[in-house]
């Protein structure tokens, strides 16, 4: 299995605050493994992310608290993407500037990207593997 992987905000979002069997799988996945690498604009997206999740009742302010103290745990090397501005320009006509940041870095990288939105894979326009957990 790949040591490194890209993880995404959607995935990140399943691993941190999903406690059944979607949030275990990725846990899983994520679990040892050498690198977790990601966009600079993971820390805007999954704070945006879970404080819409409490907005919206499906987590309480303290669930969602927890979940930040434990991404601020975890080890997760971010990338400028700037200079992948190309290749997104490219990818944006299939999935959104925010996704393609990720697709970017995975094939940059040559490394899986791990996410929980399943257009990202089923548009075709990634050249990397795309491991989807819904």
């Amino acid at each position: 299995m790949t040591s490194t992987v890209v993880v995404d905000c959607s995935a990140l979002v399943r691993a941190l605050a999903d406690h059944g069997p979607a949030g275990r799988a990725v846990r899983a996945r994520l679990r040892d493994l050498d690198v977790l690498a990601a966009p600079g604009l993971l820390d805007y997206e999954l704070v945006s992310a879970l404080f819409g999740m409490v907005r919206g009742g499906k987590l309480t302010a303290k669930e969602a608290e927890k979940a930040i103290a434990d991404y601020q745990a975890l080890a997760v090397t971010k990338h400028e993407t700037l200079v992948l501005w190309q290749r997104v320009r490219e990818l944006h006509h299939d999935i959104s500037a925010y996704d393609a940041q990720y697709v970017a870095l995975a094939e940059t990288l040559a490394v899986p990207l791990v996410t929980s939105d399943a257009r990202i894979r089923r548009s075709g326009a990634a050249r990397c593997a795309i491991e989807v957990f819904a």
